[in-house]
């Protein structure tokens, strides 16, 4: 690792400058040398036309799993990495809980296409106010999906091993298993179970599939509870102000409308049985379906399609959409389409991706299996695209958001001089997750005083500043837009051994 830059200014005899060691995809800070964050590479940005806020991602199988938020200069903000070996973070992203912005994840552990685990909701402070758990005495819930509705209840996947007789599907094995979709609206204050559907109870039936049993391991083989074969894989669910839901399932290729009195199918779209023609396009394998408008005769609705899953293939590109839904007719037409920047035929993501319609009318595309984000007008035109650096990575969902946090831990600060009593001293400071420190104040003790050594504008993630003169000691204080004071580190003493 060694410098990857370097901002200097003079501030009297001191010079302040930033500084970020890296890897080849991974950064690290002086300041917090337990924070290893994914390296976001920007190839596009528009700054007049992008939608200002920051990005959630939660990339895994890379170097540094974990979730956390960048800016629109893919500088990181948060880490919420925990290092941990074992576990997967899913769907980071802003949440209103409460009456205020939250931010929900997924945690737990990944068993092929699926997970188990818990949702986990952080506070503007990153403190846990929730955790929201499946009930009913079913599975863990799963990682597809962690909305929150009207600020008080949250929506779970939950994939759960059931017998069904698979003669039909050439699986012998009596009783076969499949893996029944389920979800749960569960009130996050007591976790009461508000509603419970089943793809299986609602007669969604396995030969709705165009995903075989045995097609691979990930799949299942439906011959028992370890291998239960996964027919309909739920991956996103919504509710509209009506308080009925829409849900996707990558393995039938189709979107569902669910009545929230009964859980009765009250349409599809796409898949073996559509209640809908789809009039200029089409989509297969895909993700997040969410619900953008309605009336009597219209419902207008966003996704994300796949167009494959590395066995069947309905597009040479992935993209997100907008479609409209003419219930007079019983006909669907593409109205909006999102493309990958770049030359045809942009890009193939065979797995995961998600779609956001920001409320500028600007489009935040997150590409799944290939880990790149990318937001576009509203006519398509790509304004913004950036990739995390390690390829091997894959990142679920993508979101934009406006987010404030003042963090409950304190700022860091490391201090470095190479000779004990010797200048220069180099001071590292950074606030993991803070967005709203203006500048740093860098203090030293001396004596029976405090002496103010300068000010530096805060610049990324990590601040650096270095003086000619040898400090002992020293501690920071963050200072917000409006001068106010916002926290200040700890008392630190000067180290002639460099951190990290």
């Amino acid at each position: 690792m060694g410098t990857n830059w370097k901002k200097t200014l003079e501030i009297g005899t001191l010079l302040a400058f930033t500084s970020l060691a890296d890897c080849a995809n991974w950064a690290s800070y002086q300041s917090r040398p337990d924070i290893r964050a994914p390296i976001l590479q920007i190839s596009l940005k528009n700054d007049s036309l992008i939608t200002p806020g920051y990005i959630f991602i939660a990339p895994y199988f890379g170097d540094v799993p974990g979730p956390y938020i960048y800016d629109t200069n893919a500088n990181l903000i948060w880490s919420g990495a925990d290092g941990s070996a074992t576990d997967i973070f899913q769907d980071l992203h802003a949440c209103a809980y409460n009456g205020t912005d939250h931010l929900c994840y997924f945690q737990g552990t990944q068993i092929g296409g699926y997970a188990r685990g818990q949702h986990e909701i952080l506070d503007s402070s990153y403190s846990p106010a929730a955790t929201v758990r499946s009930g009913n005495g079913l599975e863990m819930s799963d990682m597809h999906e962690s909305a929150v509705i009207n600020g008080t209840s949250m929506l779970v996947p939950i994939y759960q091993p059931r017998t069904a007789n698979l003669s039909a599907y050439n699986v012998t094995a009596d009783p076969g298993w499949v893996i029944d979709g389920v979800f749960q609206e569960i009130e996050i204050s007591t976790g009461a179970v508000r509603f419970q559907w089943s793809s299986m109870d609602q007669q969604i039936l396995p030969g709705e599939s165009y995903t075989p049993p045995g097609l691979n391991p990930v799949v299942g083989n439906g011959t028992s509870n370890a291998t239960a074969w996964d027919y309909f894989h739920l991956n996103s669910i919504d509710k509209n102000g009506a308080g009925d839901y829409l849900i996707s399932a990558r393995h039938t290729s189709a979107i569902y409308k669910l009545s929230g009195a009964t859980g009765a199918v009250l349409w599809r779209l796409g898949g073996r049985q559509s209640t809908f023609t789809q009039t200029n396009y089409n989509f297969s394998a895909q993700h997040d379906a969410r619900f953008l408008a309605e009336n009597a005769t219209t419902t207008i609705l966003s996704l994300f399609d796949n167009g494959s899953d590395n066995y069947r293939n309905t597009s040479a590109a992935s993209a997100g959409m907008i479609v409209a839904l003419d219930h007079t007719t019983n006909s669907s037409t593409l109205l909006r389409r999102y493309d990958a920047p770049g030359a045809p035929p942009g890009i193939r993501a065979w797995s995961q991706g998600s779609c956001q319609i920001l409320a500028s009318g600007n489009a935040f595309i997150g590409w799944g299996s290939t880990p790149a984000i990318s937001e576009h007008l509203e006519d398509g035109t790509p304004v913004f695209f950036a990739a995390v650096a390690d390829e091997r990575s894959m990142n679920y969902r993508a979101y934009k958001a406006n987010w404030t946090a003042v963090p409950a831990e304190p700022p860091a600060l490391k201090v470095y001089s190479p000779a004990p009593d010797a200048g220069p001293t180099t001071f590292w400071m950074s606030w993991n997750g803070a967005t709203e420190v203006d500048h740093w104040n860098i203090y030293a003790p001396a004596a029976e005083q405090v002496v103010m050594l300068g000010t530096v504008g805060n610049s990324g993630f990590q601040t650096t500043l270095t003086s000619s003169a040898y400090y002992p000691r020293a501690f920071v204080e963050a200072v917000g837009r409006d001068g106010a004071s916002l926290a200040n580190s700890s008392t630190v003493d000067t180290s002639s051994t460099l951190p990290g």
